[in-house]
């Protein structure tokens, strides 16, 4: 071998020794970087007229395990859409209270019937009347609160909705530039490895909001499918199209055309509906909580109300036909078409509330009472106490049996509770799925202990090439001074 040859040689492997320990040391820093994947170094016999000519860098090599980054991004879109439904059932199981608390639905209703009890015992007592109205009132109120929260929550998961398509459609878009611009570089023969990890942190954020599955196209570029088959991303971004809603009202659906729905647009293949393309994740939970876990609520809750407004109607012997009872749909008497959003105007009638003008011995003698009759007749009061206590079913709404007003509202918050507690396991699940997919997918990361083996092969070798360059230069300075 010729000292021209050697020389060249030694200046390939310093060349090569200097690129792995650049890889080396860019492995070490980002060994706690998300999304970061570990480098390696090809490298080859590099040939000259059939020759050897040392050694050549035929590329970078970005190592990740992509099983188990599909696997970890299918957990996280379950684990998106059970974090949004348990956040929003526990904010309304805290609104509607459990049973042992003073501020539950429940206690609120308790306090009703025990205050009847109580004015039963004593119909001449004022205050004991007055606390009915009291309690009724209060009641009515919670029903209120409840009502208007969970509107709150509908209008709330439709801005999410639009926050979430927006973000999905900056990130698609961004996808395809990132695999543009990954094209290039490969076909320049550069490292696309840095682009790479932007992409894969980009597609990490998006398999939060839906499910997608990256699927490997020519010069490292990706195309994004959903599970159910549509293309989100391949050679194009697709478009998703939503309308916020400003005011929202119980009885506004989708179907009514009151409330936008999800249209994709620009997509490479498309399978079955939209939100088909998108189940899982929490922009599908947005979607359930807005045009079905919430209007099931509500629904509960306005037959709740309406049994209420029956119950009491039915007490009242001085009432005629279609006049309004104790508790009221807005003041006037219950429409039964009209029961979509009845907890929010449920209210208890001006005949019996002195601030109004009324008079609570109404409570005693009847709401059309025309005068106060004797104060000893508790007839009316002990009729309001059957007829909360008595076991009947809702003409609406979904409950597991007939039973008392206190009853069927303890049935209502079982619901909420139940759900929440399903919800909460589910995505206890789901982040123990997610971390043990992570710690596969960390498994092939970074080794540091590793990356500084390699660093000390990368020294000798280093060594050893400087040496033969040496050699060669002292050959040369005796030749030079024959």
């Amino acid at each position: 071998m010729s000292m021209s040859s050697s020389l060249s040689n030694a200046i390939s492997g310093l060349t090569a020794v200097s690129r792995a320990a650049e890889l080396v040391s860019a492995n070490i820093a980002n060994a706690m970087t998300e999304s970061y994947g570990r480098r390696e170094i090809s490298l080859g016999a590099a040939t000259v007229g059939g020759r050897g000519a040392g050694v050549q860098v035929n590329g970078v090599e970005r190592v990740v395990n992509q099983t188990a980054i599909a696997d970890r991004r299918l957990a996280q879109a379950e684990l998106g859409y059970h974090d949004a439904k348990a956040t929003v059932l526990s904010s309304i199981e805290q609104v509607v209270g459990i049973p042992n608390e003073a501020s539950s639905l429940s206690a609120f209703m308790d306090r009703f019937d025990q205050s009847l009890i109580t004015a039963s015992a004593n119909p001449s007592s004022s205050p004991r009347l007055s606390a009915v109205l009291d309690s009724a009132m209060a009641l009515a109120g919670k029903f209120n609160q409840i009502s208007d929260h969970l509107i709150e929550q509908r209008e709330l998961a439709d801005r999410s909705i639009g926050s979430q398509v927006a973000q999905m459609n900056a990130s698609l878009v961004d996808v395809d530039r990132l695999n543009r611009e990954i094209r290039d570089q490969v076909n320049a023969g550069g490292d696309a490895s840095g682009l790479m990890d932007q992409r894969q942190a980009l597609v990490d954020s998006i398999s939060s909001i839906m499910p997608v599955q990256a699927v490997a196209r020519d010069y490292g570029q990706i195309a994004l499918v959903t599970p159910n088959g549509t293309t989100l991303v391949d050679y194009q971004a697709a478009h998703l199209e939503f309308s916020t809603t400003t005011v929202i009202t119980p009885d506004m659906t989708v179907a009514g055309g009151s409330l936008s729905g999800l249209s994709i647009q620009g997509a490479s293949s498309v399978s079955g509906s939209p939100l088909d393309a998108i189940a899982g994740g929490s922009l599908a939970a947005a979607f359930a909580l807005r045009d079905q876990d919430l209007p099931a609520l509500q629904a509960n809750l306005d037959a709740l109300s309406r049994d209420l407004i029956d119950r009491a109607v039915a007490a009242d012997s001085t009432l005629a036909l279609g006049d309004a009872g104790l508790f009221t749909d807005g003041g006037d008497a219950l429409d039964p078409l009209d029961e979509s959003g009845l907890a929010s105007r449920i209210s208890v009638n001006l005949a019996v509330q002195p601030a109004a003008g009324g008079a609570v011995w109404r409570l005693r003698d009847g709401l059309n009472a025309t005068a106060s009759g004797a104060a000893s007749d508790n007839s009316i009061l002990n009729a309001y106490e059957d007829a909360f206590e008595s076991a009947r079913l809702p003409v609406s709404g979904l409950f597991s049996d007939a039973g008392s007003s206190s009853e069927l509202i303890g049935d209502f918050i079982s619901q909420i509770g139940q759900a929440r507690q399903t919800t909460d396991q589910r995505r206890s699940f789901e982040v123990a799925r997610v971390q043990a997919f992570r710690d596969v997918e960390q498994a092939g990361g970074v080794d540091t202990d590793q990356e500084m083996q390699k660093l000390l092969l990368i020294e000798r070798n280093y060594a050893a090439n400087a040496k033969v360059i040496q050699a060669v230069d002292e050959m040369l300075q005796s030749l030079l001074r024959i």
